[in-house]
């Protein structure tokens, strides 16, 4: 299956999702009480979205040829998360009986966390130097994510763990934040940049402009995910 295919797949099954949570929860106001049996079906949905939205974003790292390694691990993880999400949801009982499966639910949800932060900052980030801060963006949501996990098993994780805990994450959001900003900033500086030569094909030359170019002027632009290509006409 190709990834375009599972991409329409997922915003399909995603809408799909949005209406049947939507019934849920109108469901519930008709009936007047919002039963355990709506909790756990819309926790399963939001879950579903969640994991699903993860597994995708790993795919379009592996697809864009950088730290594939990464993409693939949040690819692998997915399943993995899921599996314990909803082990939690429909075991959740309102007793200590259950302690090890919210443990292990949050756990993987915050790793998983970690994984967006780091593959959607290094699909974000299209210079070398926000490459970098990308990279730190991701270790900085590691850390974090690390210290979450150990505050979740630890009964009493105190003031020094918490504080610690807060700081990685101001920090984690920050960079993460500064990526997508400072793309905006130097796209803005880039834009006075009169033609820009993507290929050449004996004396004809594919030219990027945001103008038009020799009294020629191209009103359509590629689709996400398409790219242009030079050739000769057969």
């Amino acid at each position: 299956m190709s990834r375009l295919r599972l991409r329409r797949i997922f915003w399909r099954g995603a809408a799909t999702i949005l209406v049947v949570a939507a019934l849920v929860a109108l469901g519930a106001v008709v009936k007047g009480n919002f039963s355990d049996t709506d909790g756990r079906i819309l926790g399963t949905l939001a879950v579903l979205l969640y994991t699903g939205g993860a597994l995708l974003a790993g795919l379009a790292l592996v697809e864009r040829g950088r730290a594939r390694w990464l993409g693939s691990a949040l690819v692998a993880a997915s399943p993995v998360a899921l599996a314990l999400m909803l082990l939690w949801v429909w075991s959740w009982v309102d007793e200590d009986g259950d302690e090890h499966h919210w443990r292990l639910a949050w756990s993987s949800m915050l790793v998983l966390l970690a994984g967006l932060l780091a593959v959607t900052a290094l699909l974000l980030a299209r210079q070398r130097t926000l490459e970098r801060l990308a990279y730190a963006a991701s270790g900085l949501g590691a850390l974090a994510v690390t210290l979450s996990v150990v505050a979740i098993w630890q009964h009493d994780p105190g003031t020094s763990l918490a504080k610690a805990l807060a700081a990685s994450w101001i920090l984690a959001v920050l960079a993460w934040s500064l990526v997508p900003v400072l793309r905006r900033w130097s796209s803005v500086d880039e834009q006075d940049r009169a033609e820009r030569v993507l290929a050449t094909l004996d004396d004809v030359e594919l030219v990027a402009s945001r103008g038009a170019v020799d009294g020629v002027t191209v009103e359509g632009r590629p689709a996400p995910g398409e790219r242009l290509v030079l050739r000769k006409r057969s």
